[in-house]
């Protein structure tokens, strides 16, 4: 009997620590329990509107308020809290119109100076920037060959919006014809007068 004791106190001396890796390899093979982050947000926000409520009521109560009172406090409060409160849909759309434009004026900016680089006019530059075709560098980094490519389309379906490479030399007259101004004037008044 003494063996068979012995027999059960070693075989439970065994099983015990088997039965703690056995808790240990569960705890380590077990994955932890999804937690649904919207529900822990939402009761969140409940505990923290009845506590603000809570408080307000006992502060109203505290300055002698009737029951009516509390209540109209606490809307009146509400109220201009939510007024004061940013709409963040509106916030979100400012800061996306701002990034759009903030894009768009870099992709000016770097369209003029290749308007620049290729030697176009002045005056004509808006107009070749308003007609060429940049949706195809939507979301892109700004590459030069990208632009001048877009910029150089447009020039080939408008020509005329190339820069003249003809300069005029040689003598230009400047001003009208000095000699017929004279004479017609001269004729006009001989004939005011009579003289002729």
């Amino acid at each position: 009997m003494e063996n068979n004791a012995q027999g059960q106190s070693t075989q439970q001396g065994t099983q015990e620590p088997n039965n703690q890796q056995g808790m240990t390899q569960n705890q380590n093979g077990q994955s932890m329990p999804g937690i649904d982050y919207d529900k822990l947000a939402q009761i969140i926000e409940g505990r923290t509107k009845a506590a603000e409520e809570s408080a307000m009521k006992g502060y109203f109560k505290q300055q002698g308020l009737t029951q009516e009172e509390v209540e109209k406090a606490i809307n009146a409060f509400k109220e201009e809290k939510a007024k004061n409160t940013p709409d963040l849909a509106t916030l979100q759309s400012g800061l996306t119109a701002a990034q759009e434009e903030a894009k768009r004026a870099k992709l000016e900016q770097f369209a003029t100076m290749q308007a620049v680089s290729l030697g176009l006019d002045a005056k004509t530059i808006p107009y070749v920037l308003k007609m060429a075709d940049f949706t195809a560098l939507d979301g892109k980094e700004l590459k030069e060959e990208d632009v001048k490519k877009a910029l150089n389309k447009v020039l080939e379906d408008i020509p005329q919006l190339k820069a003249s490479n003809t300069k005029a030399t040689g003598f230009q007259a400047v001003g009208a014809n000095g000699g017929s101004k004279n004479e017609n004037e001269s004729e006009a008044l001989k004939k005011a007068f009579g003289l002729s």
